[in-house]
């Protein structure tokens, strides 16, 4: 047995030659992201190495025996090297005529619309395409993407998709708002290749007659308007519609946030996202729809352009995400291969080709989360979900259908874990029974809403069908509502760091080639990692057992500080923050630091005055006392929020402190003008808006 699962498990891997390749591939592209080597260097390991591995032919024939293996190796560096290269030549920033090269303060910027207006709490945003530079009384061609806001109040004239513009603006550095544990936006932004962002008002711009754009997009957005008028027509206002948005087109900006939130705590925010199982419920249909066409090589072709049509049609018009065009890319290789060249490949092969163009094409979906989950979701279903179904034998139908379905969430769930607590800090324990309810009413859902669209020339009918989705739909939220208010129902605040969620992932390898392959010292693999699973939580608990600071967040509208010793933390700011949306970025970072319960001791507070081992924080957020009373106050860190009107120099004279620091809730032109102040007398000063949350850290 143990010799038979061996063979299997090596011949598996020779048939997917692009298992050998996607491998080091990636790890070129993640090792150049964090590490930013010149490509010099790249190109010079790629080119030695492919020469060594091709002179190698030419050794003795002993030598060539003895180390077979080195051919190999120097072809996987040079594979890993390419992808360094591919990641450094797609960022535009390494291109010519890149726009923040050229920038100047006076210099007028040619735009054009990239993306529809998405609204906003006070603004509409968008991605704008830079197309030209005027420096020195001409156009000057420019490339590049920005984030584009425009003020709500400030609408007329409606700005579309292919509009020009041109403004006189200078844009800003898109920033990272460095609280502990937070979403990196920056890095986000920096995989979009979108560096900077400005924001209009109507006096910012100029809005030029005539459109750009591809022919393609117009269609495709003409086509989604057609689809949500007839879903906001049929089925109507409310969750409903706007979840019958998102599950067909992928259009989640009528979306509920309750919803979301629910569909989020029971672990199948999938169900939302438009994934893989809309493509191959596609899929599925037409080979359905297609079946009565006649074997042979024409037909074979005319299938294919039919279904790649479609599915990539699809594809574009959701939007063209991480984990669709995975799905794309695979069914066009299942296609082609089967139509075409009437051949069938590995499923492993076809999937890490797929991921391998990929990567080649926009290496940046490394880092994208959507993309992470999508293959591992589809790899983790591969290898697990046969040998799981195996392990109860069941005769009764519908219990087979029933422990089919439990079988695939339990092993998409399986490879998917450690990512998802790497990322979100949570898992839904009835994530099992919510796709139990979820998947098969959503797949009946996305088939009525195909119907509904079909039937929009008929009045009557299409009604009756609306009425008949949004019921479905309201049954599907109110269940999946359900499952979330019970008790225990999802676990947070879980810590998992990068080293931990490695280990994991080691440990599953092992338990895997242990259990699927009978290779024993995969069980060795597994001892190992648990071990390290533990001493990597044993670790960051005696850090944070022993963490001593005080940390300002970059908050906007609010104040919020805490000071943390060990596990506890006192809290300092505006208490009302706990009800905003903003109360996320202190639970993440109190998440990351391992901030349990309880207040510290060796704390004192006297009105905006605050002392915390030894360290002292005065808050101020109005008018500064017009004469000093008696000595100075003494201080460490003085916090301007809320837009006092203060005058730095008149601080001078009432406080003796070391730095003074600039909450993230102050106005831009006085912050401005404060630093000013300090640069002029030549003070310290901490702009938390700009370098991040200010930690200090108390020994």
């Amino acid at each position: 047995m143990h010799f038979e699962s061996t063979a299997f498990t090596v011949m598996c891997w020779k048939q997917a030659p692009f298992l050998r390749l996607i491998l080091p591939f990636l790890a070129g592209i993640s090792i150049q992201f964090y590490t930013a080597l010149p490509p010099l260097l790249w190109l010079c390991t790629v080119v030695v190495c492919t020469c060594c591995a091709w002179q190698f032919r030419y050794l003795p024939v002993q030598w060539r025996f003895k180390q077979a293996w080195l051919p190999g190796m120097l072809l996987q560096i040079s594979v890993a090297g390419s992808g360094a290269l591919v990641l450094y030549k797609a960022d535009t920033r390494h291109q010519q005529g890149f726009f923040q090269d050229n920038r100047t303060d006076t210099s007028l910027v040619l735009l054009q619309i990239e993306e529809p207006l998405q609204p906003k709490a006070r603004s509409f945003k968008s991605i704008a395409r830079v197309i030209a530079l005027f420096i020195q009384h001409r156009w000057v061609p420019a490339k590049g993407n920005l984030l584009l806001y425009i003020a709500r109040d400030t609408m007329p004239p409606l700005l579309t998709y292919g509009n020009r513009l041109v403004v006189r603006k200078k844009p800003e550095l898109i920033r990272n708002n460095g609280n502990p544990g937070g979403f990196n936006y920056l890095q986000y932004c920096e995989s979009q290749q979108l560096y900077q962002q400005l924001y209009l008002q109507a006096t910012d711009y100029y809005k030029l007659s005539g459109t750009g754009g591809s022919v393609i997009n117009r269609w495709l957005l003409h086509a989604r308007d057609y689809c949500l008028s007839c879903f906001r027509r049929y089925i109507g206002a409310g969750p409903e519609a706007g979840m019958a948005e998102a599950l067909l087109i992928g259009y989640r900006q009528d979306l509920d946030k309750a919803v979301v939130q629910d569909y989020s705590n029971t672990g199948i925010v999938h169900i939302i996202a438009i994934s893989g199982m809309h493509l191959a419920l596609l899929y599925g249909t037409l080979l359905w729809c297609l079946r009565w066409l006649p074997p042979g090589k024409w037909a074979g072709a005319l299938k294919a352009i039919l279904i790649l049509g479609v599915l990539w049609g699809f594809a574009l018009l959701t939007g063209a995400s991480a984990s669709v065009l995975r799905s794309a890319v695979m069914f066009t290789g299942i296609t082609l291969g089967r139509f075409i060249l009437e051949r069938y490949s590995s499923i492993y092969n076809t999937l890490a080709a797929s991921a391998f163009l990929l990567l080649a094409y926009q290496p940046y979906l490394a880092i994208d989360a959507g993309f992470q989950l999508s293959y591992l979701a589809v790899l983790s279903i591969l290898l697990f979900y046969q040998p799981l179904y195996e392990l109860w034998n069941i005769k009764r139908k519908w219990m087979i259908i029933l422990w089919q379905m439990m079988s695939v969430s339990l092993a998409a769930q399986l490879m998917t874990t450690p990512v998802s607590l790497f990322y979100f800090h949570q898992f839904p324990n009835y994530f099992l029974l919510a796709n139990l309810v979820a998947v098969p009413l959503s797949t009946v859902i996305i088939y009525g809403e195909v119907i509904l669209l079909g039937l929009s020339p008929f009045p009557v009918l299409a009604a009756f069908a609306g009425l008949v989705i949004r019921f479905l739909i309201f049954a599907m939220n109110s269940c999946v509502r359900w499952l979330g208010t019970l008790p225990h129902a999802l676990v947070m605040n879980i810590h998992c760091s990068l080293l931990l969620m490695i280990c994991l992932y080691s440990l599953l390898a092992g338990i895997t080639l242990w259990w699927l392959s009978g290779w024993r010292p995969g069980a060795w693999l597994a001892a190992l990692s648990l071990w390290g699973c533990l001493v990597t939580r044993a670790v960051w608990l005696a850090r944070v057992q022993q963490q001593s600071k005080i940390v300002v967040y970059n908050v906007s509208a609010y104040t919020a500080i805490d000071c943390i010793y060990g596990r506890q933390a006192r809290f300092i700011g505006d208490d009302s923050i706990w009800q905003a949306a903003s109360a996320q970025a202190l639970l993440a970072a109190r998440n990351e630091m391992g901030i349990h319960a309880g207040v510290p001791n060796g704390f004192l507070q006297h009105g905006h005055y605050s002392c915390f081992y030894g360290r002292s924080l005065l808050i101020i957020d109005s008018i500064l006392p017009q004469k000093v009373t008696g000595r100075k106050l003494q201080t460490d860190y003085i916090l301007l929020t809320h837009n006092p009107r203060v005058d730095i120099s008149q601080l001078d004279s009432l406080y003796d402190y070391r730095l003074v620091i600039f909450a993230a809730n102050n106005y831009a032109k006085r912050i401005l003008r404060w630093k000013q102040a300090c640069e002029a007398i030549g003070h310290p000063y901490y702009v938390v808006g700009e370098q991040g949350a200010f930690v200090a850290e108390i020994r």
